[in-house]
């Protein structure tokens, strides 16, 4: 029934990019002979220096972190904080100023991660980050992403958490080739083990575990569509794999994606799109799994509409399992089920259903600046289909130079939604702690929020 639904170019830049794109490669410029008659004088030996000490007063640098939890109490929130100074080593120590240690994890950009004790509602915090020369990771197991040749995959304590596809060709034979696609997350699981996304569904093909795409897009006078790529009429790939990181808290990585007109410009990409995807653990015995996705997407020539339609963008496809209305359970931040919510508006969203025995599902929660505020719940009458549906309020206009933002985080858990758990996460994601960091040595001090 539902068969329709920094820019990036700096990022690609940053981020650099693996070898995954579907274009040929291009051969290499000749190299330039040298003259006979001239030989080339040979390169002076240079010594290598030895880099230069610190001085000490830079060793051993201390900053301050404020925690302030605002209107909202705060649980077992785990908090960034960016370092007014990158320090000189890969590792701080988190501690409370009673010298109590804070398992942390240091990112490569400047940031540290650290677990947050529960805070009241207008109450605040403090921790010390210090460096230090040894870089081990604190607290015992963590967040691993590998990346192979069939993709990325993200693990916890060893467990699997999810894979992002970078094989275009799948294993079943039965798919026909104008199906085939990449840049998707499939398999997800649920802490207890269950996976809770399909792949290649036989009643609709075009869809895959959580993935991006558009129905009634305009583009220079085409239609391509992005979202049923067996029409022909648009085709999405994987661009480029770049960046994982892995720690005791968080894990992830930066991919691209590209959307092609197969419509009356064939061949012509007409959207760009990059995926972060972080996974991380909320607390230190969470029956639950976190997963953060941001979506930023930018046209590639003149703008592209993407026309009012009741779903498209980040959509999921849950368990086959889930198959029929009888065999899943929906229901919203609103408290409405299934038969209500098709179109209606939501803070976040919940199917799920039983597979093996096991119950289990997940909450997609929507970010209060993602384009128009507030999105509507997209949701099939029979199928294990959900998301949020952005141009369901109207048409997105998405011009050269402009970036289309939207962010969602995905709780995966098992047994029954849990609404308290999914407010909770909601808020710690849309109105995040703010968080003070002040170097003590000098003084500089930011203020800034982070999820």
């Amino acid at each position: 029934m539902f068969r329709s639904a920094l820019p990036l170019a700096l990022l690609y830049t940053v981020l650099g990019t693996s070898a995954c794109h579907e274009s040929e490669p291009s051969e290499p410029p000749p190299s330039e002979p040298v003259s006979p008659q001239i030989p080339a004088k040979p390169t002076p030996e240079v010594k290598p220096q030895p880099p230069a000490e610190p001085a000490a007063s830079q060793l051993h640098r201390r900053w301050k972190i404020t925690v302030k939890a605002g209107s909202l109490a705060r649980e077992d929130a785990v908090m960034s904080a960016l370092l007014p100074e990158r320090p000189l080593v890969r590792s701080v120590r988190v501690r409370t100023p009673n010298g109590a240690s804070v398992p942390s994890q240091m990112q490569g950009d400047g940031q540290v991660a650290f677990k947050a004790k529960a805070l009241k509602a207008g109450a605040q915090a403090i921790y010390l980050a210090e460096e230090r020369e040894s870089a081990a990771a604190s607290g015992k197991g963590g967040l691993l992403a590998v990346q192979a040749l069939a993709g990325v995959s993200l693990t916890i304590d060893g467990k699997p958490i999810l894979a992002y596809q970078t094989q275009r060709q799948p294993r079943r034979k039965d798919i026909a080739p104008a199906y085939w696609r990449n840049g998707y997350l499939h398999p997800l699981y649920s802490p207890a083990g269950v996976v809770v996304t399909d792949d290649y569904p036989r009643e609709k093909p075009y869809q895959h575990g959580i993935w991006s795409g558009w129905q009634k897009v305009e583009c220079e006078g085409s239609h391509p569509d992005f979202w049923d790529t067996g029409l022909r009429k648009g085709r999405a790939a994987t661009e480029s794999v770049a960046t994982l990181w892995s720690g005791p808290f968080r894990g992830g990585f930066n991919s691209h994606q590209f959307f092609t007109d197969l419509d009356t410009r064939p061949n012509t990409t007409v959207l760009r799109e990059g995926w972060s995807v972080n996974a991380f653990r909320d607390a230190s015995r969470a029956p639950y799994f976190v997963v953060d996705l941001q979506s930023t997407q930018e046209a590639t020539g003149n703008q592209v509409i993407l026309g009012e339609n009741p779903f498209g963008g980040i959509t999921m496809r849950g368990n086959r399992d889930w198959q029929g209305a009888d065999n899943s359970l929906f229901l919203t931040s609103e408290g409405q089920e299934r038969a209500k919510a098709q179109g209606e508006t939501a803070r976040w969203c919940y199917l799920g259903g039983k597979s093996g025995g096991k119950l289990a599902g997940v909450a997609i929660l929507s970010h209060p600046q993602n384009r128009k505020q507030r999105e509507a719940v997209f949701i099939d009458p029979e199928e294990p289909v959900m998301g949020f549906a952005p141009t369901k309020n109207g048409p997105i206009t998405v011009r050269p130079g402009e970036l289309l933002r939207l962010q969602y985080r995905f709780v995966v858990l098992d047994g029954k939604p849990d609404s308290k758990l999914f407010d909770r996460l909601w808020n710690d994601f849309a109105n995040p702690p703010e968080v003070e960091v002040r170097l003590d040595s000098t003084g500089d001090s930011i203020s800034r929020s982070f999820p």
